[in-house]
Formats: structure tokens, C-alpha cells, sequence
């Protein structure tokens, strides 16, 4: 479902060319857009024990270029709203996600280095979405539905 919800957004708001790979090896899906291209990997939860959104990540699978993106669609029921928004996207940049892990700010399970869980949870007081795990904590609000971040790399010419 969120895979369809990404591919929605980015085909209807975003003008993109949505193309599937043959074989998923860490890539979801292909945007194309004034022939430059972008990576997708779409990662999707419900809201958990009305608490948080829960994700894992493997290692072994991560695919890190400047035009790689992992999507974590905080996945909403059908006539329901999370921060006032049917739709709530967090879009990170592949490289910023390495960063992320290679300083320790997320960290990987107890006992399985491979396995990397992404516990989100929403601050809707503060309007904030917060990766929290082992008293780490990381604010990931600026990454909230930045669709532009995946404009900006299609956008520039190298």
C-alpha cells in the first residue's frame, strides 16, 4: 500500500516516470523526470499500540548513491489523519541515512548487527516525528513529505 501511495504522489503532484525493476535488490521502484533519474526504497507501517511507526532495515540490502532515497510512508487508515495530513511521508537521502548509521545516531539490534529497527515516533504536539531506539534519538522532521529533496537531485545537472 505504500509503495502505491508513493508512486501516486510522485506520478500526480511530481510529474515522475515511474519504472519497476525486474528484480528488487534494495531499489523499489526508478523516478525518471528531465531524464535524471532517482532510487526508491518504500518502507511502510501502521501506527503501532498508538505509539509509534516501526520499520527494519537490513544492511546488507542498503543501497547508498546521491540518488537513492528511502521513503518511510507512515502509513494512515482510510479517512484518518496523523498530524493533520492524510498522507505522511518521511523521504530521506540514502547518504544521509549512512551517515545516520556509520556515526551510531541509529543503531543496530541487540544481537543482530545486521538488522537496523526504526522505531518513529510523532510528536503531534510539537508537530515533530522522532526515531527513538536504545537512548538514541534522532529528529526527523525536516525529511516530513520533502518531496523537493528528490526534485533537487533530478533538478541538477552533473
Amino acid at each position: 500500500m505504500g509503495e502505491l501511495q508513493i508512486i501516486d504522489e510522485l506520478q500526480k503532484q511530481h510529474k515522475f516516470e515511474i519504472y519497476l525493476p525486474l528484480k528488487d535488490k534494495g531499489i523499489d521502484f526508478i523516478g525518471v523526470k528531465n531524464n535524471n533519474s532517482v532510487q526508491i526504497q518504500v518502507k511502510t507501517s501502521i501506527y503501532q499500540r498508538e505509539d509509534y511507526y516501526f520499520f527494519n532495515l537490513h544492511k546488507s540490502k542498503m543501497v547508498y548513491t546521491k540518488n537513492t532515497f528511502y521513503i518511510f510512508v507512515l502509513y494512515v487508515l482510510p479517512g484518518g489523519k496523523m498530524m493533520g495530513k492524510k498522507r505522511n511521508f518521511l523521504i530521506l537521502p540514502s547518504l544521509v541515512l549512512q551517515e545516520m548509521i556509520k556515526n551510531e545516531s541509529i543503531v543496530s539490534k541487540k544481537g543482530d548487527a545486521e538488522i537496523l529497527p526504526i522505531f518513529i515516533y510523532p510528536d503531534e504536539e510539537g508537530r515533530k516525528w522522532i526515531y527513538k531506539f536504545k537512548g538514541k534519538s534522532v529528529d526527523l522532521t525536516n525529511y516530513w513529505n520533502h518531496f523537493d529533496l528528490l526534485e533537487k537531485v533530478i533538478s541538477s545537472k552533473e
